[in-house]
C-alpha cells in the first residue's frame, strides 16, 4: 500500500476509533473527549507496540505502530492535528467571559493562585526527584526548563471540557460556572506562558519574545475583528469567519515558528474577538462540531502516537504519587479558596472537582515540550495519563458534591454563555 493511501487509512482509523470510544464514554456518564483520548491511545504504541519514526531524536520506526504509521503519514497527521488544535484554542478563547471576572475578581484570583501555586510547588518538588532517577528529563534540557514544563502541564485546565460538563448539568449560566471558566482560562494562560518560556530555554529573553507574540496577536485581532460588525464594511458572516480563521491560523503557526507552540496565539485571538463583539455563537455553530468531531481526534491521535503508557510501568511509584498529588492539591486548593470566598461546602467541592480537570490542555502542552526535547516519552506518558484521569474524575467528583444533581439557584444566573465543549 502506498504511503498516501496509508495516510488516508490512518486518518479514517483515528477518527473512527476516537469517535466510537467517545460515544461509549458518554453512555457511562463520562465526557466524550475522555473516551476520545482513550480511543486514541488504543491505536498507539501502548496497545500495538513498537514506535513511530522520530518519536525522539534519532528514533527509527519499529513494530506494528511503525508499519501502520510511516513517517509521511505521521507528518500529514501532525499538520492536520495542528490545524485542529489551533481552531480548538480559538474556541477555548471564545469561552472566556469577562463579566464573572469583574463581579468576583477576588475569588477568581484566589482560585488561580491556589491552582498555580500548588502545581508550582508540586513541580518544584517532583522535578528534582524525577531528574535524579533518570529517564524523565530530556538530555539537553535545563533543570529550570524541565520544572517549568512539568508545572505547566500539570497546572493546565481543560476549559472546554469543563464548560461542556457545566452545560450538560445546567450550570454554565450560573455564577459558579462563570467563575470556574474564568479561573480555568487564567490558569491555562499562565501554564501556556510557562511552557512557552520553557520551550525557549527558560530565560528572560524567552519571556520577552512570548509577550511580543501575544501582543502582536491581540493587536491584529483588535484591528480586524470589528470589521465583521462595521456598518462601513458590512462583511457577510461567513466572510468574517473566514477572516478570523486566517488570523487564528497565522497566530498559531507564527507562534510555532517563533516559540515552538501553536497554542497561545489562537487563544488570545479567541479572547479578544469574543470580547470585541464578534458572534461567538455563530462561530461555534459553524465550526464547533467539525473541530471537536473531526480535527481534534486527529490531534489526540498524533499525541497518542508519541505516548506509550508502558513506559510508566517501571516507574509506577512516582507516577501514582504525582497523579494523586495533582488531583488532591488542585481540589483542596480550589476548595479552600472557594470556602474562604464564602461558598458553602457543596459549591466549594464542585469548584474543586471542576478545576482539577486537565484534559486536552495537559496533553497539548506535554506534546509541545516533548517535541522540543525538554521531557522524555515517559514524562509525556505520565502527563497524558494525568489529562485522562483528571478528565474522567471531573464528572463523578461533581456528582459527589451534590451540585450536579440539583437546580442552580436562580439568583446566580448569568446572562452570558456560549455553547462549548
Amino acid at each position: 500500500m502506498s504511503d498516501v493511501a496509508l495516510t488516508v487509512l490512518d486518518l479514517a482509523l483515528i477518527v473512527a476509533v476516537a469517535r466510537t470510544v467517545g460515544a461509549l464514554a458518554m453512555r457511562i456518564g463520562e465526557p466524550r473527549i475522555a473516551g476520545e483520548m482513550l480511543g486514541a491511545i488504543l491505536i498507539g504504541p501502548t496497545v500495538l507496540g513498537g514506535q513511530i519514526e522520530g518519536v525522539v531524536d534519532g528514533a527509527q520506526a519499529a513494530g506494528l505502530t511503525g508499519s501502520l504509521f510511516p513517517a509521511l503519514a505521521v507528518d500529514a497527521l501532525t499538520g492536520i492535528g495542528a490545524v485542529g488544535m489551533i481552531l480548538y484554542m480559538l474556541l477555548v478563547g471564545l469561552t472566556v467571559d469577562p463579566a464573572p471576572i469583574g463581579r468576583r475578581l477576588g475569588t477568581i484570583l484566589a482560585l488561580v493562585g491556589a491552582m498555580a501555586g500548588s502545581m508550582a510547588l508540586l513541580a518544584l518538588v517532583a522535578a528534582p526527584w524525577l531528574s535524579s532517577q533518570g529517564g524523565w528529563k530530556g538530555p539537553d534540557a535545563t533543570s529550570l526548563a524541565f520544572a517549568l514544563a512539568l508545572g505547566a502541564g500539570l497546572a493546565a485546565h481543560g476549559v472546554p471540557i469543563v464548560a461542556r460538563i457545566l452545560e450538560e448539568r445546567g450550570l454554565l449560566r450560573c455564577e459558579i460556572g462563570g467563575i470556574v471558566i474564568a479561573a480555568g482560562a487564567c490558569v491555562t494562560t499562565l501554564a501556556l506562558i510557562a511552557s512557552g518560556v520553557a520551550l525557549q530555554g527558560g530565560d528572560g529573553a524567552a519571556l520577552g519574545e512570548l509577550a511580543l507574540i501575544v501582543a502582536a496577536a491581540a493587536v491584529v485581532v483588535a484591528i480586524v475583528a470589528p470589521l465583521a460588525h462595521s456598518p462601513r464594511t458590512r462583511l457577510p458572516p461567513r466572510v468574517a469567519v473566514a477572516v478570523l480563521l486566517v488570523i487564528a491560523l497565522a497566530a498559531g503557526f507564527g507562534g510555532k515558528a517563533l516559540i515552538g507552540t501553536v497554542l497561545i496565539g489562537p487563544l488570545v485571538v479567541g479572547i479578544v474577538v469574543r470580547n470585541g463583539g464578534f458572534s461567538a455563537q455563530f462561530l461555534e455553530r459553524n465550526l464547533g462540531d467539525a473541530v471537536r468531531g473531526w480535527l481534534l481526534p486527529v490531534f489526540l491521535g498524533v499525541a497518542a502516537l508519541h505516548t506509550n503508557l508502558r513506559d510508566c510501568l517501571d516507574a509506577i511509584v512516582p507516577v501514582v504519587a504525582i497523579l494523586a498529588g495533582v488531583v488532591a492539591l488542585k481540589w483542596m486548593g480550589s476548595f479552600t479558596a472557594a470556602r474562604a470566598a464564602g461558598f458553602d461546602r457543596d459549591d466549594a467541592s464542585a469548584i474543586g472537582a471542576l478545576l482539577q480537570c486537565g484534559g486536552v490542555m495537559t496533553i497539548a502542552i506535554s506534546l509541545d515540550v516533548l517535541q522540543a526535547g525538554i521531557i522524555t516519552t515517559r514524562t509525556h506518558a505520565m502527563l497524558t495519563l494525568a489529562g485522562l484521569v483528571t478528565t474522567a474524575l471531573a464528572g463523578p467528583l461533581l456528582a459527589r458534591s451534590g451540585l450536579g444533581g440539583r437546580e442552580p439557584p436562580a439568583e446566580r444566573a448569568s446572562g452570558s454563555a456560549v455553547k462549548v465543549g
